[in-house]
């Protein structure tokens, strides 16, 4: 028998061949190139395949799948090897599901070489549809698809590269997502009477500024209360698979800080570590320990991010009051810090950001009161 061909059994107990022939390397992922053929019922007619096969390939008449026509999503799967090297698991994941709900069941199937300019602006018009506000997003990483083809020599051009976006119709919207000193006030109370633990988590993220998943990833060890000083050094976030974690690197390097806290805020996390104690003691976990969560769930583990925004829903229905979104508590402490006086230097110390531009790009609405005050300031100033 050539020592290829291999006889085995199927599930009936009757004998069957098969063969492996390696041809080489694939040039595009260096991966082995091997045909694999069974199911043969006599040795002959697997060695006539076999022989056929090697002839083929001696004469160069064998294609190979990796050297035939390669569609749009055969090269994304190529490109993501060493994309998913180059960012952050939480980056990675999202990006899969940009290509999985928008971009490959529209290129997907088609071949890389004949996708033309009217095919992505086509695709593009779609994504502006669908998605307004994050289709540039979508034009962004099918072009890099693309480019990764022309690198390798499968197309000549990025055909993404001629398209033209669509423009989004500017709409004067008042910027609303933020309390007012008095809304939050009231949203805090509301919240202690609901849950103290719910209270707690948006007092910090209203008092602190803080991010969603900057809240949820705080633990006992980061809270000083000698010097009463928060560190803000990792974050909640998902990975693949919706799969939860902490990331030791938060959204910019700037964010990684420990930040002063007033002493209410202070007192108000002591009263909240002794209850916690107490619960999880009840529940058999040793929560002496300065490394366990500040909002940990039932079984000690990771609160998942959705949990906030159930949070505010449930406080805001309880209560009858105007909901905001989670991250809208970030948004109110900085404009309540602009409110009573912060320059835009010290709002942007606080708020974390890696420089004032950001700052004022994101708070250019600034409030009705704060305007006043200033059109006031300058009015009497110039009357004196």
């Amino acid at each position: 028998m050539n020592k290829n061909i291999k006889e085995y059994r199927i599930s009936s107990g009757e004998i069957r061949y098969k063969f492996r022939l390696y041809i080489g390397k694939d040039e595009l992922t260096g991966s082995s190139i091997t045909i694999r053929k069974e199911g043969f019922k006599t040795e002959q007619e697997a060695l006539e395949s076999y022989l056929n096969y090697q002839l083929k390939v001696v004469r160069g008449e064998y294609v190979p799948k990796s050297k035939r026509k390669l569609t749009f999503k055969d090269v994304f799967q190529m490109w993501q090897k060493p994309y998913k090297n180059k960012v952050k698991e939480s980056t990675y994941a999202t990006t899969l599901r940009y290509f999985d709900d928008h971009i490959l069941n529209i290129l997907g199937s088609k071949y890389i070489d004949k996708i033309t300019v009217v095919d992505c602006q086509r695709a593009v018009n779609v994504w502006f549809n669908d998605a307004p506000h994050t289709f540039k997003r979508f034009i962004r990483y099918a072009s890099n698809v693309f480019d990764y083809g022309v690198n390798l020599e499968l197309i000549s051009k990025n055909p993404m590269k001629k398209i033209i976006r669509p423009k989004e119709e500017e709409r004067a919207k008042e910027f609303t997502d933020f309390y007012s000193k008095e809304e939050l006030n009231q949203f805090l109370e509301c919240a202690k009477k609901y849950r103290f633990k719910c209270f707690m988590y948006f007092r910090l993220l209203a008092y602190l500024g803080l991010r969603k998943g900057e809240g949820l990833a705080l633990r006992w060890s980061d809270i000083n209360f000698k010097n009463s000083t928060i560190r803000i050094s990792r974050t909640l976030t998902t990975g693949e698979e919706n799969k939860l974690y902490e990331s030791e690197t938060p959204k910019t390097q700037s964010s990684i800080k420990s930040l002063k806290v007033d002493a209410e805020t202070m007192h108000y996390l002591k009263e909240w570590r002794v209850m916690l104690q107490k619960d999880m003691f009840k529940l058999g976990f040793n929560f002496l320990d300065s490394n366990n969560l500040l909002f940990p769930t039932l079984e000690n583990g990771l609160t998942s991010l959705s949990k906030p925004d159930q949070w505010n829903r449930a406080i805001c229905k309880k209560y009858k009051l105007r909901r905001i979104k989670v991250h809208g508590f970030r948004h109110t402490y900085a404009t309540l810090l602009f409110e009573s006086g912060a320059t835009i230097k010290e709002v942007q110390e606080r708020m974390r950001h890696a420089s004032a531009q950001t700052t004022m790009n994101i708070y250019a609405h600034v409030t009705k009161s704060s305007e006043e005050k200033t059109v006031l300031s300058f009015s009497s100033y110039m009357k004196n």
